[in-house]
């Protein structure tokens, strides 16, 4: 099995040797984006290596269009919703939460409308339990929306 980057595509090759005749098959997929598009032909080859080059000469092939009938043009969109709306709402949550540690917020003005028992904590300990939390928060979206798929 090889992996060839090309063109910010990246391709499988993946060839396997067929029991009854020892010979090797063109097998491959090209991936991008998170999405996948397998192909693969009838020709035979002798070698793993040969059939691993016929896999990537004809993934670059099929890559610059120049296969009738094959194409990997839903592998080309981009997917801004993919990735980036967990980072961006981590970013968002992330400096918040900054804010939060530096500044501190006050709830004062919620208290006439709150029913539940008062529980006292002082603006030091609430700036910290919401800066603290919101960062926390912000830290994993961020790492998760920014994880590369390929």
């Amino acid at each position: 099995m090889t992996k060839i980057r090309y063109k910010g595509y990246n391709i499988l090759a993946r060839p396997y040797q067929l029991s009854d005749s020892g010979r090797w098959t063109v097998d491959l997929e090209i991936r991008r984006n998170g999405g996948m598009m397998p192909f693969s032909l009838d020709e035979r080859y002798p070698t793993e290596r040969e059939a691993d080059d016929r896999c990537a000469g004809l993934a670059r092939k099929i890559i610059d269009g120049k296969v009738p009938g094959w194409s990997v043009e839903h592998l080309r969109a981009y997917k801004p919703e993919v990735v980036r709306q967990p980072l961006l709402a981590g970013l968002i949550i992330l400096a918040l939460g900054g804010y939060l540690l530096l500044r501190g917020v006050s709830l004062d003005g919620w208290r006439d409308g709150l029913t539940m028992p008062v529980v006292r904590i002082t603006p030091e300990e609430r700036r910290l339990l919401f800066g603290g939390a919101a960062v926390a928060a912000g830290m994993v979206l961020v790492t998760v929306g920014s994880r590369r798929r390929s």
